[in-house]
């Protein structure tokens, strides 16, 4: 009977494999991993890469452990696994594809290696490859079984006939994003004089997640997976979760599409998942021999790994996103109390300078007389105002709510009342306090908490409904309140410009209701004043207190 088998061109496979490997640093990364992978203990790794555009050459040098015959052997095996997962070694290696990866950028390949003080050092390239029958590439030997008493282990790698273009910052960048799984070994390596740097990124905070019991935890395994915060935005090398298979196999790196949202771009982190190369699920490959980074959703270990990543760094992303917007409020809530206490400043400034004047015109409704000219006595004067902006006998402030005052007891003259039966004056409130030295003064109880000049007005904002107006104004307790909610403020506040609109829609508002408030007083002072003299008080205040805040409009 015949026996058939299933062939292999091994040229053919060799620079199939190749086309794996399509950019440079993809290439060079190869090697430079092999490097950092195989050191003699007690070393660090220290890889040196040299790109030489001119001469269209990369050189790749390591102080690694070397290759003997047996080493060179292996290496140049296609598909062949490597020696530590052959002893159950989790890591690199599990396609063996690497010493295709020269031809996938250059025509030729050379390795010289040193092992326990003796050199190697072989030569293959396209032609070669090309050239061969199907069963085997013959590698030509250069130098075979030299001693070097003086030398140390170590392999140099150098591929020539370079096709693409070479660049340094490519090949950084993707070293860069790799060496983070090398963090622990401290590696040194280097392009054209460029040390690559391990990214370390500050982590505002970190938490780890368990998969959870049942099928994700039967897939998974055991493992832990750690999610970190940077304070910052992250480029698209240092962002997302890094997986690895064993000590620095870095095989994918998963955002689960996190970035795209709001703090998504500020999630990174690592898990090792052993699982991934569990051989029960072959030939379905967990990653792929391209090293691009991705994992294979019909891997069933794959699969549940990038559900349990996605939903992770979902809860972190939620976290983010509640701090953030509680850091917002609070910003924002400083923002308008920086703008508010702006405007009441310009306000009691203008009171202070009105106060003599509200106070010498008397109210009508509480207890000055009636004019002279309109058939009364003469006002004796003897109200007074103190420095401290209250009068004697009569509320705190001027544009406080008035007391309508009470009907003597029969048998006293009118305006008089009952000996000591308010110790504070005709008008006392309960809440009156006496003071010790100098004419007695009326302060009106407040609530717990409030604060405002002594004898001024409070400028806020609250959200009171965008069917409420503009502003309201408390006259009892002399607070002016922006709303928030309001159509025309809601569109203020969304002008990109540095709030600078908010900012003078909300002087307009607060300027236009203290101005109405302050007429309105007047008004109530003076019953001789009539609607246009109102109007003429109005447009003063509103020229005063603009004047004071011409700052706002300053280029």
């Amino acid at each position: 009977m015949s026996i058939l088998t299933i062939r292999t061109h091994v040229g053919r496979d060799i620079l199939q494999s190749a086309q794996s490997f399509k950019t440079p640093e993809a290439a060079i990364w190869e090697y430079v991993v092999n490097s950092l992978q195989y050191v003699d203990s007690g070393l660090t790794p220290t890889v040196n890469v040299a790109l030489d555009p001119r001469a269209k050459t990369v050189t790749i040098r390591d102080n690694g452990g070397g290759m003997d015959l047996e080493g060179l052997t292996h290496f140049f095996t296609m598909h062949g696994e490597n020696q530590e997962r052959r002893r159950g070694v989790p890591g690199r290696g599990k396609f063996g594809t690497g010493k295709s990866a020269a031809f996938g950028i250059g025509t030729a390949l050379t390795v010289e290696t040193v092992r326990d003080q003796v050199r190697q050092k072989v030569y293959v390239d396209r032609s070669m490859i090309e050239a061969a029958d199907g069963d085997a590439v013959t590698v030509r030997f250069d130098v075979q079984n030299e001693p070097a008493p003086e030398a140390p282990n170590g392999t140099e790698i150098t591929i020539t006939g370079i096709t693409a273009k070479l660049a340094r910052e490519p090949v950084v960048s993707l070293i860069e994003r790799h060496l983070s799984a090398f963090r622990t070994s401290s590696p040194n390596v280097s392009v054209n004089g460029r040390t690559c740097e391990i990214s370390h990124i500050s982590a505002a905070t970190t938490r780890n997640f368990q998969p959870k019991p049942g099928k994700q935890s039967e897939l998974l395994g055991n493992i832990t997976l750690t999610v970190s915060t940077s304070l910052k935005p992250l480029d698209e090398t240092s962002r997302g979760i890094a997986v690895t298979v064993g000590t620095g196999n870095l095989v994918a790196v998963v955002t689960a599409g996190i970035e795209a949202k709001e703090y998504g771009n500020r999630l990174f982190g690592e898990v090792d998942v052993p699982a991934l190369d569990d051989a029960k699920y072959d030939p379905v490959a967990a990653y792929g021999n391209n090293r691009d980074l991705t994992l294979n959703p019909a891997h069933p270990v794959a699969l549940a790994l990038i559900s349990f990543i996605g939903a992770s760094l979902e809860e972190a992303r939620a976290e983010l996103v509640a701090a953030g917007r509680q850091a917002r409020e609070q910003a924002e809530a400083q923002r308008l109390k920086a703008t508010t206490s702006a405007i009441e400043n310009l306000l009691n400034a203008d009171l202070a300078t009105m106060r003599e004047r509200l106070n010498s015109m008397g109210n009508i409704r509480q207890r000055s007389p009636l004019p002279a000219a309109a058939g009364g006595s003469e006002d004796d004067g003897s109200a007074t105002v103190n420095p401290d902006g209250e009068v004697d006998g009569r509320r705190e402030g001027v544009l406080g709510g008035h007391h309508e005052a009470e009907e003597p007891p029969p048998g006293l003259p009118a305006g008089e009342t009952e000996p000591n039966a308010h110790p504070g004056g005709a008008l006392a409130s309960p809440g009156a306090i006496p003071e010790p030295e100098g004419p007695e003064k009326i302060v009106p109880v407040r609530d717990k908490g409030t604060q405002r000049p002594q004898g001024g007005l409070t400028v806020k904002s609250e959200h009171l409904g965008e069917d409420f107006d503009r502003s309201h104004w408390d006259k009892e307790n002399r607070v002016i309140t922006i709303n928030l909610d309001h159509p025309v403020v809601i569109a203020a506040r969304k002008v990109n410009d540095d709030e600078s609109s908010f900012r003078r829609l909300c002087h307009e508002i607060a300027f236009t209701q203290y101005a109405i408030a302050l007429a309105d007083l007047q008004l109530e002072r003076d019953s001789a004043m009539d609607a246009s003299d109102a109007m003429f008080e109005v447009r003063e205040a509103l020229s005063r207190v603009w004047a004071g805040a011409a700052s706002l409009y300053a280029v």
